[in-house]
């Protein structure tokens, strides 16, 4: 399984007084991101952030933003990443301060690698967790995780006990938890039609509601 180790994104980041929704306006219309800093027992500290530095390391995958104050840098761990309503662009982040050799809990994305063997048979791949949360030193944490799923067949499944994680990594998850697995392609049986009694019949289909004396003609019977 091929994993990948993120590399901390460098910013230049302000110190910012006041708050409000005005004060966060005026800073995005410039060009920069709101942010809070929280954590190690600390008063909260309110920065902001380039926004294209911000974009381009969360399109990266940064999971930590080494941020420079003052001529001063300190290590983050992004928390949380607030979007505007297009889901597109980054209006607010909350980053925790870290030691590069503190342990802390994430989530890693899970990205399947291969082709299933199942698939030959009719089967169909699904993914029933597209990350995991995993605990490790801040230093540690992977970008991406690839299991490979070309050993699965139809009913086989990917467990997180299968899954090999970098050394020191652990995840949270029941091991015996589906990740992914090859299920059985669903065929819907069509109606057969039974033509020997269709064909034995000289009389026309009759649609709708069919009166009582219309049946077999017992109605008639006995009149006259």
């Amino acid at each position: 399984m091929e994993t990948v180790a993120r590399q901390a994104t460098v910013l230049k980041g302000e110190r910012r007084s006041g708050a409000g929704t005005r004060l966060s306006r005026a800073l995005r219309a410039s060009g920069r991101v709101p942010a809070v800093v929280y954590g190690h027992g600390e008063t909260p500290e309110t920065l902001s952030l380039d926004l294209h530095e911000v974009v381009v390391g969360l399109g990266h995958g940064a999971r930590t933003f080494e941020v420079e104050i003052g001529g001063q840098k300190n290590q983050f761990l992004i928390k949380e990443v607030q979007y505007d309503h297009m889901d597109e662009t980054p209006i607010h982040l909350d980053l925790t301060r870290v030691d590069m050799n503190e342990r802390v809990t994430v989530r890693v994305g899970i990205e399947l690698r291969g082709t299933p063997k199942g698939a030959a048979d009719g089967g169909t791949l699904e993914q029933h967790h597209a990350d995991i949360e995993v605990e490790c030193l801040v230093s540690q944490i992977p970008e991406t995780l690839h299991p490979f799923v070309t050993e699965l067949g139809v009913g086989d499944s990917l467990l997180v006990k299968d899954i090999e994680f970098p050394e020191g990594v652990t995840p949270t998850l029941d091991p015996e938890e589906r990740v992914a697995s090859v299920r059985a392609q669903i065929v819907e049986a069509e109606e057969s039609t039974d033509e020997g009694e269709a064909g034995d019949s000289d009389e026309p289909e009759r649609i709708g509601r069919v009166r009582k004396d219309d049946e077999g003609g017992e109605g008639d019977k006995g009149k006259g």
